[in-house]
């Protein structure tokens, strides 16, 4: 497995890169993760360093962290910190996770699209525009599964179609920093 750091707007130093790297193995070995690949990106917003990290551990279960801060080696350090405190709370159920999921794994096909926000135009206009649009995956999960992948993903939210009721379900992170659920009601009101 390669682990790549890259800088967008920002030059990474070799210190930055082999401490970074370091770090990153050091997680990898604590946790006896066996990981598809990992990227860590450092960007520059104006006075701000990003530093992102993103994690394929197989099956659709990506783990994600980000942080920004006004120094590179502080981001980095805090961002590691928050990927180990994701790792360290799903440990178990991610290892549970690979066991039952080797065969019965399904995904439904779906696309997804990026619409644009169109400040400048009106609302009402009937044909937004599309900027983006992708192919991807709804996974089949249980409601705690969505969670775990909610939270491990660092996202907004996650659609899926739920195990046990055989429908889509969203589930999303509040403002309050609850996690939200939303599924179809079986009645036909």
């Amino acid at each position: 497995m390669q682990i790549h750091i890259i800088g967008k707007n920002i030059e990474i130093g070799e210190a930055l890169r082999s401490q970074t790297e370091e770090k990153i193995k050091e997680l990898i070995n604590k946790y006896a993760l066996s990981p598809l690949e990992c990227s860590v990106t450092f960007s520059k917003d104006k006075h701000t360093i990003n530093c992102d990290i993103e994690m394929h551990l197989g099956r659709e279960v990506y783990v994600r962290a980000h942080q920004e801060t006004l120094d590179a080696y502080l981001s980095s350090e805090q961002v590691i910190e928050t990927f180990e405190k994701r790792l360290r709370r799903y440990k178990k159920r991610l290892v549970d996770h690979y066991k039952k999921r080797d065969l019965n794994f399904q995904k439904i096909a779906a696309s997804q699209y990026v619409i644009s926000a169109q400040a400048d135009q009106e609302l009402e206009e009937e044909n937004p525009l599309v900027i983006a649009e992708m192919k991807t995956e709804i996974p089949t999960l249980t409601v705690s599964d969505a969670v775990m992948h909610l939270d491990l993903s660092d996202a907004q939210a996650i659609l899926f179609n739920n195990e046990a009721r055989s429908q889509l379900n969203v589930v999303y992170r509040r403002r309050d920093g609850n996690i939200g659920w939303i599924a179809p009601s079986n009645s036909h009101a």
